[in-house]
Order: structure tokens, then C-alpha cells, then sequence
């Protein structure tokens, strides 16, 4: 596993995110919903991954959209962090790629309209392509 890390833009929310191939290999998808664009967000993750935030201060959970997903941010600056959303013991995520240290490695954001989807196909897309995810705070 390589490990990448990041972190918010006060420092107090910092995000580990463990990936079986290189930086190099992943494109992040670019969410193109208002709220994702507004924030210039673009996200990572892998099934096969494991994402780990941890902060010093209490994190802020809002839902957009269709309220399935919660995007984890900073409580002192804001940062979005990533989105989570869990279903029974099983929680997954995704980090917002744009703030981890080695973001250059990445190649070009891909677009992506969540929004076209169904509930359903949102949340078996989310099942099958983002990372297990931990949160400790």
C-alpha cells in the first residue's frame, strides 16, 4: 500500500489515504453539482484503500443533494475533508483530493454528475468505488 497524506487549511484536520497503486495512477473525479464546484473539490478513493481523518477540533457534517452523503469539513476553517456515507456497520468515503500534500502526482480531474443518478445508483456506485473509511476526532 502507498500511503498519501494531507490535511485542512488551518492543520487541524489531517486525512491519511492508503491506495494499492501509485498517486500517479489515480484521476480524481470532479463532482459538477453547485455546492462541489463552489468548494473546488475533486475526489479520490479505491475500494481496495483504506482513508483515515483525524482532527483536533470536532468535524462539521452538512449533507447536499439528496442528503444520502455527508461531506466532513474543518470546524475551524471549513475545509471540506471528504464525503462519507455509511450503511449499516459498513462506512466508505472519499477525500477530497485537492488537499492532500502530493495532489501534482494525480493526472486531470474527471467529471462526474452524481446527480443524474437515481438514490439507488448513487449509493451502489458509492459501495463499489470508495475507500473503507475511519474518523477519529
Amino acid at each position: 500500500m502507498n500511503t498519501y497524506l494531507g490535511k485542512c487549511d488551518c492543520g487541524a484536520t489531517e486525512v491519511a489515504i492508503s491506495l494499492p497503486m501509485e498517486l500517479s495512477h489515480y484521476a480524481p473525479r470532479a463532482c459538477d453539482c453547485d455546492f462541489c464546484t463552489r468548494h473546488q473539490t475533486a475526489y479520490l478513493s479505491d475500494p481496495q484503500g483504506v482513508i483515515e481523518i483525524k482532527s483536533r477540533v470536532p468535524l462539521h457534517s452538512l449533507q447536499q443533494g439528496s442528503n444520502q452523503a455527508t461531506f466532513l469539513s474543518c470546524s475551524t476553517c471549513s475545509t471540506i475533508m471528504c464525503v462519507t456515507y455509511s450503511k449499516g456497520s459498513v462506512r466508505v468515503g472519499t477525500v477530497n483530493a485537492t488537499r492532500l500534500d502530493d495532489k501534482a502526482l494525480l493526472q486531470p480531474a474527471v467529471s462526474v454528475s452524481p446527480q443524474r443518478l437515481s438514490p439507488e445508483e448513487k449509493t451502489e456506485r458509492w459501495l463499489a468505488l470508495w475507500s473503507p473509511l475511519s474518523v477519529k476526532s
